[in-house]
């Protein structure tokens, strides 16, 4: 039995899969924390996980308020300001030493969102712990460059004293730290990957984790609607902030506008139109496995587990797409014909209406319906651990017998090689 500590960062879409992913490996038979948002507390400890918050539930929603700000432009000074105001630096280094106080040499995996939990990467080096990075989106991989890029520089200095607290070197090649994780793995099954962009060939594909897979009660005022004459539309921004201003406005006039009641889900009341059109029903909150093989149509922002839901339940997808991944998560499910998609520039009524009365233009192929991706990303997961073996493939000591110079430094994770080189050459 390993011990696996998993830390993530965003919303449901980001926070979800690694819970998926965590109870996959508990009914696998190994111990699993959570290091993640306070909110997702409930969730983890639900699916059987052990549970550490990075912040506080107060802290969590002035950080999703402020991410709105971010799409304008993305301008590399918002990022810092961003990571200042909230604290982030300092939340890297709680999450490094929260993994070093549950790290089990030799029997310890951890697992990192992507691009964001930089603490596993540290970690890894520090602890000679294997690592996998975990993307939950195409995009996350094919920005990396830019992500790489912003570290070394405008978030270089944060970055080193986080470090240098870790008891690392503050120096980092970012362009190949990026890829010190033993593992990349890429949510998202390979046909959803060669619609677009191809990931690079180091990245393993596992298909989908559809994160809601445990039933739960539809609410009575939903259930209503869904047993009426007209099947509505569902609509859904996901349980973020970081969303265009005119995303439930539009939506919301263009059921209005088709006729169509709806199923507004929101989890943020102060992002629903003031006044809704008859037919219109607000909820913070559905069960969207139970829902959404019984709506007509999802009209949504793009997030992947909205679209790999509603693959699930083959239920047609108009998606208003703008920011983060979302347009390319679109444009690969347009080019497959399996959903319709508007970029923002395009968003009136009149532009959407028609598109909620109209089927896609073929039914998802048996290998767009998403299986259990959670079991083959845990499965490569698994593989990071062997029995009997050090993660990284060398030998282990038996317990006691003294190791070979020349074996503690081929076990060492190239970071650590790199730095112990250039303090050698220093000394010469």
């Amino acid at each position: 039995m390993a011990r696996m500590l998993l830390v993530s960062h965003g919303s449901d879409g980001d926070v979800l899969p690694f819970v998926r992913l965590g109870r996959t490996l508990r009914g696998r038979g190994h111990e699993v924390t959570l290091i993640t948002h306070a909110p997702y507390a409930s969730a983890a400890l639900g699916a059987g996980l052990d549970f550490a918050p990075i912040d506080t539930a107060a802290e969590y929603e002035r950080q999703l308020g402020d991410t709105t700000g971010l799409l304008a432009g993305q301008a590399p000074g918002r990022w810092l300001e961003f990571y200042e105001r909230h604290g982030l630096f300092g939340q890297a280094l709680l999450e490094f030493r929260a993994i070093a106080e549950r790290h089990a040499p030799g029997r310890t995996v951890l697992v990192g969102r992507h691009t964001s939990a930089v603490s596993v990467l540290m970690a890894a080096e520090r602890l000679g712990a294997p690592a996998a990075w975990v993307a939950v989106s195409p995009v996350q991989i094919m920005a990396a460059r830019g992500a790489r890029h912003l570290y070394a520089t405008v978030l270089r200095e944060g970055l080193e004293k986080v470090r240098a607290a870790a008891g690392l070197s503050p120096d980092v090649d970012w362009a190949e730290y990026f890829h010190s994780a033993d593992l990349e793995l890429g949510l998202w099954p390979a046909w959803f990957d060669r619609a677009g962009a191809r990931s690079p060939g180091r990245v393993r594909l596992t298909g989908f984790p559809l994160a809601d897979d445990r039933p739960r009660p539809i609410p009575a005022r939903a259930e209503e609607l869904l047993a009426g004459p007209v099947p509505p539309v569902l609509v859904t921004g996901g349980t973020g902030r970081m969303l265009h201003p005119e995303f439930y406005p539009t939506a919301v006039a263009a059921c209005a506008r088709a006729g169509r009641p709806a199923l507004l889900v929101v989890r943020h009341r102060d992002l629903v139109p003031e006044t809704l059109p008859e037919g219109v029903r607000w909820f913070p909150a559905l069960p969207f496995r139970e829902v959404m093989p019984r709506v007509g149509v999802v009209l949504h922002h793009g997030g992947i587990g909205t679209l790999a839901r509603a693959l699930a339940a083959r239920t047609p997808q108009v998606i208003l797409a703008h920011g983060v991944d979302r347009p390319d998560n679109a444009e690969r499910l347009a080019a497959l014909g399996l959903a319709r998609w508007l970029p923002q520039g395009a968003w009136t009524p009149d532009e959407i209406a028609p598109l909620l009365s109209v089927a896609p233009s073929q039914e998802p192929p048996i290998q767009a319906v998403p299986g259990d991706g959670a079991e083959a990303a845990a499965g490569e997961i698994e593989t990071l651990l062997e029995r009997g073996r050090d993660p990284r493939g060398a030998p282990l000591p038996e317990p006691g017998a003294a190791e070979p110079l020349r074996e503690r430094l081929r076990r060492l994770p190239p970071v650590q090689r790199r730095e112990l080189l250039r303090r050698m050459e220093g000394r010469r």
